[in-house]
């Protein structure tokens, strides 16, 4: 149990014996201001049993608890709350203690007593481009696996691209109406003596013929006309941004579309070529980008892997009479399935299959949520981290998984758009800043500031640290909000070295660094260290801000969000600040100097903790 853990059930316990009444820990809380306690207990619950006022309730237990114990150093009554100050050598000394002793795990616990948890999260889209809105899956995603893995539970994180839906099939259509005017129209072999009356086809008619007969042969012609360092998520994101404008201003081209997505799905040999060269391109940009966040992937999906496994879910829901036909389309109606249950959630329609016989997402999630039970068989829980437009969307399909007999529970981590200060980014209209510009971006303007503080580093020291402060600016920005909120984002605000930004907690951090660097203290030296010497109030305040650490990680891990640690850090970040205006370190007589540096370390050790949960990089100086 860790240390302020141990305080609140021991002051539980004390409250309880004198009111003869079992008292939770977590009935224990933190005061809205410092100068009101360090922990309090509201007596709301307790009046409400004995019929007496909160106040008088508050003043019997003050002057019933023996003050000294515990170390209690002051009780007092503020209205219909107990206060406790704490001791601030004994709470300094136990704190600083359980850090050096749990190092890097400090602040982890056993709540997921190992049990198994896939975290579906990354699932972009091939042949789109890579942008700016993405960032929120992946960070998200991201720091969920982080924290549970520190909460004890046994992460899997997964991904699952849609690389065979509508959106491939505008893409790989417009590439190839655009392509076939790369490839010579062979006029027809003649017998000798006659001549050639061949008129070759008008362009338009040309790319029909090319769409409607493609061959491996003018895949191959069509990719080489293609420069290599065109070959990009970017540039097919272009394409199907074209795409989806002309398509919907031509009626017969979505007829087009709708049949190479049949031809996809089909398993057509020239278009299987084309999407599986294509989609490589989408995939190793994704790839390297990921590699930038420090996302490893232990499972990866692909929609095209499910695509016959679909068609047998449809003819077998269609079988049981879960699924019926409706205007040339296979749907489930949930609001007529006899289960009052799953009728009383008003789930409307689910499409399975289009009029045209083409699949849609669902189709293919429900062999994907079987295929991960059947490789993960000890999984216990399924988390598919996907933004909240899909929320609906996922209440059918868990719907639809219940009444196939799935058992294991499933959860959606919805989260809002990114956007930015000019508006929202939309792949299908083009308006979007890919990742590969907003990053080079950030650097750019970490590296100005970087520059204009250190014009003595050389460049390599230069570049590192520039990519870390903007890689914790573009974190924290993301992850600081509840999944909940939309974000505005602000490249200047975000790499900002003060107010609510990462940069702000990591050069709190590297100050914890210079100071330790600057005392040349050695570890065993400062294993000596006492730090139960140690009384000033910014010591006792940022002991106590790390002894809340462990609670945080906790709560952050329950409710899956990285807001919680992202306000910690910057409380941590405060309170390093005003502990480094306040007290002498270096200066101090030598056995406070060592007591403060031993705090100093801890501190380093716990925001270091933090901020790799949330995935920041911290640099050693800025």
């Amino acid at each position: 149990m860790y240390t302020l853990s141990a305080i609140k059930a021991n002051l539980a316990r004390l409250i309880g014996e004198t009111i003869e009444l079992e008292i939770d820990a977590s009935e224990i809380i933190q005061p809205p201001k410092p100068e009101m306690g360090d922990l309090a207990f509201g007596c709301f619950k307790i009046a409400k049993i004995q019929g007496q006022s909160p106040a008088e309730v508050a003043k019997l237990i003050v002057n019933k608890i023996n003050k000294k114990e515990q170390g209690i150093k002051e009780i007092k009554v503020e209205g219909p709350y107990v206060n406790f100050i704490l001791d601030a050598p004994t709470l300094i000394s136990r704190v600083v203690h359980e850090i050096e002793e749990y190092g890097e795990k400090y602040g982890s616990n056993q709540d997921g007593g190992k049990q198994q948890v896939m975290i579906e999260y990354a699932n972009l889209n091939s042949h789109k481009e890579f942008h700016v809105g993405h960032l929120r899956n992946i960070l998200y995603g991201l720091s969920v696996h982080k924290m549970l893995s520190f909460a004890g539970w046994d992460t899997i994180p997964v991904s699952y691209i849609n690389d065979m839906g509508a959106n491939v099939a505008k893409c790989l259509w417009l590439f190839v109406r655009n392509g076939s005017q790369s490839i010579n129209q062979i006029a027809p072999k003649v017998e000798k003596g006659k001549k050639s009356r061949y008129i070759p086809m008008p362009a338009d008619l040309w790319a029909t013929h090319v769409l409607n007969n493609l061959t491996k042969e003018w895949v191959n012609e069509m990719l080489e006309a293609i420069p290599l360092q065109k070959r990009t998520g970017k540039y097919l994101g272009e394409i199907y941004a074209e795409a989806t404008k002309l398509s919907e201003e031509n009626e017969e081209w979505k007829k087009e579309i709708s049949a190479v997505h049949s031809k996809l799905e089909g398993h057509d040999q020239a278009w299987n070529f084309l999407w599986q060269e294509t989609r490589r391109w989408s995939i190793q940009e994704l790839y390297s980008y990921l590699q930038d966040f420090g996302v490893v992937i232990k499972r990866q999906y692909l929609e095209s892997e499910f695509i016959d496994q679909s068609k047998k879910v449809v003819q077998d829901l269609l079988d049981q009479g879960v699924a019926i036909e409706s205007e040339g389309a296979i749907i489930i109606d949930f609001d007529a399935y006899p289960d009052p249950d799953i009728q009383k959630q008003k789930l409307g329609v689910m499409i399975l299959r289009k009029s045209d016989g083409n699949l849609l997402y669902a189709t293919k999630d429900i062999p994907l949520a079987q295929t991960k039970l059947l490789e993960y068989p000890k999984m216990a829980l399924s988390l598919l981290v996907v933004d909240t437009r899909q929320a609906h969307y996922f209440q059918q399909l868990f719907a639809a998984l219940k009444i196939m007999g799935y058992k294991i529970p499933l959860k959606h981590l919805g989260y809002e758009f990114v956007t930015l200060p000019e508006g929202a980014m939309s792949s299908r209209k083009g308006t979007v800043i890919t990742f590969q510009d907003f990053i080079a971006k950030a650097i750019q303007v970490a590296k100005a500031e970087v520059m204009s503080r250190h014009k003595d580093w050389n460049d390599g020291k230069i570049e590192h640290t520039a990519w870390c402060i903007a890689m914790g600016g573009i974190i924290f920005t993301i992850l600081k909000q509840d999944p909940e909120k939309i974000i505005i984002f602000e490249i200047d605000k975000a790499l900002r070295f003060d107010g609510d930004t990462g940069p702000y907690v990591q050069y709190s951090l590297t100050r914890l660094s210079s100071i330790l660097q600057k005392s040349k203290i050695t570890a065993a030296k400062l294993k000596k260290a006492e730090a139960h010497k140690l009384d000033h109030d910014a010591e006792k305040q940022l002991a106590l801000c790390l002894a809340r650490l462990p609670e945080v990680c906790s709560r952050a891990a329950k409710e899956y969000k990285p807001s919680i640690i992202a306000q910690w850090c910057l409380e941590a970040a405060s309170l390093v600040n005003a502990f480094y205006r306040d007290v002498q370190v270096i200066d101090a007589t030598p056995e406070i100097r060592d007591a403060r540096l031993k705090l100093v370390s801890a501190t380093k050790v716990a925001m270091q903790n933090a901020l790799t949960i949330l995935g920041i990089p911290f640099p050693d100086s800025m």
